[in-house]
């Protein structure tokens, strides 16, 4: 407690609890909680989006088979109208689903005398073709599945089929397509954009009195409240003066560097992901997943992402930008931290001078690994310091209706993340010293404190639930548990596993949470001992002890914990390690205990933190050092030099540490012996350690983060692509990216035939698989009884005289990968008799399947001698597999930008890269579809499938899961400028080629009104998408 040593810790006075007691505030306080109870069930108005083929609006004729991949996948009604001469024609008269008809679709199948039709997996109707010009009518819905002809209802094989629910559609195609029988035949249906409503009349009502009964509120409090000496405390006036009075040099250090550090900071895995739901916002009309999840609705926790929607809509959605936003939230929450340390040190005898520099360190221990994160955390951590300053100016001032603030700051900071109840946890350590004041209290006047309480909570209602309904929230919780790895509170064991694993969090971020988890140990060991030397600072210690032991308890009730969610905590561990900087964190008698214990749980902790490797993904680990990171098959040898290390001496040995802490000691006791006078600097061996661990921690991180873009100069990292977007204005990697396309002057007509062995055929014996446009000659062994086996070796193409060609591209197709080594060989001389000059082998790319062509370069300016032909050869080994191989003939490249591919088109980036994509048409879900895109990119640096294509998965009800049906992909050649040092594949860019046309169909809205608890058919159920339960069970 803030209190003068010579002072007693003084009490709330049970009156200041009891002036919340007056009638108008009592009924004020209950006004304003009824109403924040009704928002959440106030009708909203939600968005009805009928899909129509053929397009009404196109012109007359047959309807035309069109991609249209839902989102989710299945309508919530879908009907069809076959004419019965349809049915006389063989093959599938109408599908929404390719592939196996057991699957999740609708297939209608004619043999021409006979027809049979599939819903869901099941086949419920089967029979011969009706004679006649008559009408077949399919509907399913809510309802199940009903069927007639002519009106008549048909007899299923599934009863009443009221289980049948309507099938999943990715297209709408018919093998009449085009042709007269096909006329008449018509699919509407109404996709499911549940999520994408507005406040109803009601609602709006409800949340403007909700907020004008809260306002009253507040004022009542405010009026009635004994403010004392807060009141002049909070003025805005005194602000300058006191500005003044305590402004330090550490201030400006801090401004510097957090300004710099927009530039350099590391990024995070989910950095895209949370301007990518912003941005998508705008389309979908709601703050949905954007990845997965059927982007079901993020509500009630999305304050973050709004604020982010707006800051967007300011500014845009490049890389710099969006860093702003967190710049200015930790640029508030070094102020109020500041505010915070002038009440503690008015009131100890620690020297003033010391302590914003004690509070630096502290600070970006916490801030530079996390503070500029674009997810929740950094405003989290803003509202938790606005809960600490309000808490302690409260018990400093005896003014405990400050109370009121703080628990709205910490309601809002819950509406950012199920995390940010750590915000909560100055208010729960307060429970204790409060109660006797509240028990003493008459009940009336407790019940309006709680109502007091509860109605300053609601202000986080409008928030949480303005565009969403309560049924919304239940159902998408539902959902995030069902297709999300969520992980039930008591195995928070799994978030350390996260924290500790192997390559998993680098060691600047191990650092901070493991420093206060040792203090955290340290303060509660010491806490049951008392000396003469307990004073307000150390009894602000163990407060700031408690508080974060609280806070880690409550950042278990995060779901994710495969995501480090520790940041959340940064508030109350920035003022512990602050606070053991200016005091250190055992009790100053017994020092021989005192001093063992400390400085063993902090080597500990130091060592433990600089066991994680120095890697920094994705894109910021370009440059990076110690050890090599662009080894794409590393050795537990080679992973171990990622660790922090000077040649030999490794940062993560103990011995380091302890030697810190002896030379610590050594110090203190020479220079007390030698000038005995001198009030000089001799810190305990436990606080020297954790200064020095703490210090190195900062100096490192931002050595690291600066000097690895030096390092790698000129290639690309992200620093020198924030610099470019400053100073051009750029539009982020798309003004760094090239790519190869063909050279204007082609190779000429090869001099001699190719020659294959084995299972491998050209394109005019079998077709080729996955064509696609522009590939020439196509050689490959899918054939039938194929075993993948076999050689080529094409013909010798002319290298046109001063081409400015500098790669030679072979397009490849592979499933396996095949055993089959792919070369491309360089020769000289006569055409009759080329010489040939070398050979380079081209490596398949692990992360392409079956459907990707990928077009592998090999570079004609480092090829051996001045070649003037190439050929590509294809050696085999002679194990048969399952393997296949294609591969096209090669064309001459040059490296050209990007921009021309991308401009102007529909592309899906990936949840990792959005933005550094900032200028693209990036397609979002919209109106219950997953629209279509041209092209695809997604980061690469060899990461595991754990991170890439999210949103094409089936098991976690991927948003672009439907939109990869019929579709081949091209992989461009791409690249970044490179630099000195090797780095990872920067990334991947991928031309989608479609088998479908798309949007061959019509769209129409309307509105409707829908209850706040009506949720609607959940898709939180293994029929949905055959899908079993991916999160936690209890």
């Amino acid at each position: 407690m803030l209190v003068r040593p010579d002072q007693a810790p003084s009490s709330p006075d049970p009156g200041d609890v009891a002036r919340t007691g007056g009638r108008r505030v009592l009924l004020w306080a209950l006004l304003t909680v009824l109403l924040g109870i009704a928002v959440p069930l106030a009708p909203v108005t939600v968005q009805d989006t009928t899909v129509t083929w053929p397009d009404p609006a196109a012109a007359p004729g047959a309807p035309v088979s069109t991609q249209l991949a839902l989102n989710p996948p299945r309508p919530l009604g879908f009907s069809a109208t076959v004419p019965c001469a349809a049915l006389r024609v063989p093959g599938d008269v109408l599908r929404t689903l390719p592939g196996d008809p057991a699957g999740g679709g609708l297939v209608l199948a004619s043999a021409g005398s006979g027809a049979s039709l599939t819903v869901s997996g099941a086949t419920v109707a089967a029979g011969p073709v009706p004679a006649g010009d008559c009408r077949l009518a399919i509907v399913a819905d809510e309802g199940g599945l009903r069927v007639t002809q002519d009106g008549v209802p048909l007899p299923l094989a599934c009863g009443p089929c009221t289980d049948v629910l309507p099938p999943q559609v990715a297209q709408l195609t018919t093998s009449t397509d085009g042709t007269p029988a096909s006329g008449g035949l018509a699919v509407s249906l109404r996709t499911d954009d549940r999520y994408d409503s507005t406040p109803g009349v009601l609602k709006t009502v409800l949340l403007v009195a909700h907020l004008a009964a809260l306002a009253v509120l507040l004022v009542l409090v405010y009026r009635q409240g004994r403010w004392r000496g807060a009141r002049a405390w909070l003025a805005p006036r005194a602000w300058p003066a006191r500005l003044r009075r305590h402004l330090s040099w550490a201030d400006g250090l801090l401004v510097a560097i957090s300004a710099g550090w927009v530039f350099v900071a590391p990024m995070n895995f989910d950095d895209s992901w949370y301007p990518l739901m912003a941005r998508d916002a705008g389309e979908a009309g709601y703050i949905g997943n954007a990845v997965y999840m059927f982007n079901v609705t993020e509500n009630p926790f999305v304050a973050s992402q709004y604020a982010m929607q707006a800051w967007g809509a300011i500014g845009g959605w490049g890389l710099v930008w969006q860093r702003c936003l967190p710049l200015l939230y930790g640029l508030l929450t070094w102020a109020l931290l500041r505010a915070f340390f002038v009440l503690v040190s008015r009131r100890t005898e620690v020297r003033r001078a010391w302590v914003p520099w004690a509070l630096l360190i502290g600070h970006l221990v916490w801030w530079l690994p996390f503070g500029l994160t674009l997810r929740p955390e950094p405003l989290i951590v803003l509202l938790s310091v606005v809960v600490l300053l309000l808490v302690e100016l409260a018990r400093d001032r005896g003014t405990p209706i400050l109370y009121v603030g703080a628990v709205m700051a910490a309601a809002l900071a819950i509406a950012c993340s199920p995390t940010g109840l750590v915000a909560a946890a100055p208010l729960l350590v307060e429970i204790p010293r409060a109660w006797p004041a509240i028990v003493a209290t008459p009940r009336r006047d407790q019940i309006a404190l709680l109502l007091v309480l509860g109605a300053a909570a609601s202000v986080a209602i409008p928030v949480a639930f303005a565009d969403a309904s309560l049924g919304d929230v239940v159902e998408a919780s539902a959902v995030h548990a069902y297709y999300y790895d969520t992980v039930p509170w008591y195995d928070e064991l799994v978030h350390y596993q996260t924290l500790l694993g192997p390559g998993r969090t680098p060691w600047a971020a191990r650092a901070p949470i493991l420093l206060t988890l040792a203090l955290v140990l340290l303060v509660a060991v010491g806490s049951g001992r008392r000396g003469p030397e307990d004073d307000a600072l150390r009894r602000v210690l163990l407060h700031a002890a408690a508080t974060t032991a609280l806070a880690f308890v409550l950042v278990a009730a995060s779901p994710t914990k495969w995501v480090l969610h520790f940041p959340a905590i940064a508030a109350s561990g920035t003022v512990l390690i602050a606070l053991a900087l200016l005091r250190g964190p055992m009790p100053r008698h017994d020092r021989a205990l005192a001093t063992v214990g400390g400085v063993a749980v902090l080597v500990i902790a130091t060592s433990v933190s600089y066991a994680g490797w120095n890697l920094w993904r994705p894109y910021t680990d370009r440059g990076q050092f110690f050890g090599d990171h662009a080894d794409p098959y590393p050795t537990p040898l080679s992973q171990n030099l990622l660790a922090p290390h000077f040649g030999p001496i490794f940062l993560r040995n103990p011995l380091l540490w302890v030697a810190v802490a002896v030379l610590a000691a050594v110090w203190a006791h020479w220079s007390l012996r030698r000038w005995p006078q001198r009030r000089l600097p001799r810190p305990e061996p436990d606080r020297a350690l954790l200064a020095v661990a703490a210090t190195t921690v900062v100096v490192g991180m931002i050595g690291v983060m600066v000097l690895a873009p030096l390092r790698q100069y000129p290639g690309w990292t992200v620093a020198l692509g924030n610099v470019k977007d400053v100073v051009r204005q750029g539009c982020g990697l798309q003004d760094d990216v090239t790519v190869l396309r063909p050279d204007p002057v082609a190779f000429g007509a090869p001099v001699n035939p190719p020659v294959t062995t084995g299972d491998f055929v050209d394109d005019t014996v079998a077709p080729i698989p996955e064509p696609v446009p522009g590939l020439g000659r196509v050689w490959h062994d899918v054939t039938d009884g194929s075993g993948g086996r076999g050689t080529l070796v094409t013909g010798w193409y002319p290298v046109p005289a001063g081409t400015g060609a500098t790669d030679v591209v072979v397009p490849l197709l592979e499933s396996g990968p095949p055993d089959e080594r792919v070369s491309v060989e360089f020769a000289d001389g006569a055409a009759e008799a080329p010489r040939v000059l070398g050979r380079t082998e081209i490596d398949y790319l692990p992360q392409a399947d079956e459907r990707t062509w990928q077009q592998r370069p090999v570079s004609l300016v480092d090829a051996p001698g001045d070649p003037t032909f190439v050929r590509v050869v294809v050696d085999t080994t002679a194990e048969r597999g399952q393997d296949r191989l294609a591969v096209a003939q090669p064309f001459l490249a040059r490296p050209e930008p990007i921009t021309p591919v991308v401009e102007g088109r529909p592309v899906l980036v990936d949840q990792m890269s959005t933005v550094l994509w900032p200028c693209v048409d990036q397609v979002a879900s919209h109106d219950g579809i997953a629209p279509a895109s041209d092209v695809r990119i997604h980061a690469d640096e060899d990461l595991t499938s754990a991170y890439y294509g999210l949103q094409d998965r089936r098991e976690r009800g991927g948003v672009w899961r439907l939109d990869t049906v019929g579709v081949t992909y091209v992989r461009l050649a791409t690249a970044v400028p490179p630099g000195r040092e090797a780095a990872k594949p920067w990334g991947r860019v991928d031309l989608v080629v479609r088998d479908l046309p798309t949007g061959r169909y019509g769209l129409s809205t309307t509105e409707r009104s829908k209850s706040g608890w009506e949720r609607g058919p959940t898709l939180a159920r293994q029929e949905y998408v055959d899908v079993e339960p991916q999160g936690a069970v209890g």
